[in-house]
């Protein structure tokens, strides 16, 4: 009997010490606070939205605000924009030397162009719906909706631009030219592409 009472208070004086050991070094910071590790991971499962290989399907355009949008009508003014854009891009050819995009996974991306991959890491924010392409100096950022396997890209009309300058591989005038529509009459829009999976 001595010895099972021994023995038992053997035991809880040994949890009691672990106890104690396991408070001693608890620390919530360790727990609660996002390590690098984690914030990586995190960024890693948001890019999943937006990673694969896309190829350019066809005009993609967004009204909004009151401007003259507003008073031709959202569907009008729409299918009218994407009309006109789908002109300019033809002239462009931009569905000739736009191959592909690929968004992978880890943060970066390859553009094929006329048979040249250009190449660069992006920033994808899914609270924001947005996407930021950058390559070297040049930061391009862009409203971006994945809608089953295709994939929106829209521009602010200086952006969209900037890139259009990139993809046809056409001289500033010339490029101002094809896309001086926009710039025009339609302030209120974000224009750009639809991508649909390869």
């Amino acid at each position: 009997m001595k010895k099972i009472v021994f023995t038992l208070l053997l035991i809880t004086a040994t949890v009691a010490v672990m106890a104690q050991d396991s408070i001693a070094t608890f620390h919530p910071d360790s727990i609660f606070t996002l390590t690098e590790e984690d914030m990586e991971q995190e960024r890693l499962e948001a890019n999943k939205v937006v990673a694969g290989t896309w190829q350019y399907d066809k005009p993609s355009v967004q009204a909004q605000g009151t401007s003259v949008l507003g008073k031709l009508g959202k569907p009008l003014a729409k299918s009218k924009l994407s009309s006109k854009l789908n002109k300019a891009y033809k002239k462009l050819q931009i569905k000739k030397r736009w191959t592909s995009l690929r968004l992978d996974k880890d943060g970066t991306w390859v553009m094929t162009i006329a048979g040249k991959d250009i190449k660069g890491k992006y920033s994808y924010s899914p609270s924001k719906g947005s996407i930021t392409l950058k390559w070297h100096l040049v930061s391009i950022s862009a409203d971006v909706m994945r809608d089953g396997k295709h994939l929106n890209l829209l521009f602010d009309t200086d952006r969209l631009l900037t890139l259009m300058r990139l993809i046809s591989g056409l001289s500033s005038n010339d490029t101002l030219k094809a896309l001086a529509f926009l710039s025009e009459n339609f302030n209120d829009v974000k224009v750009g592409f639809q991508l649909k999976q390869k």
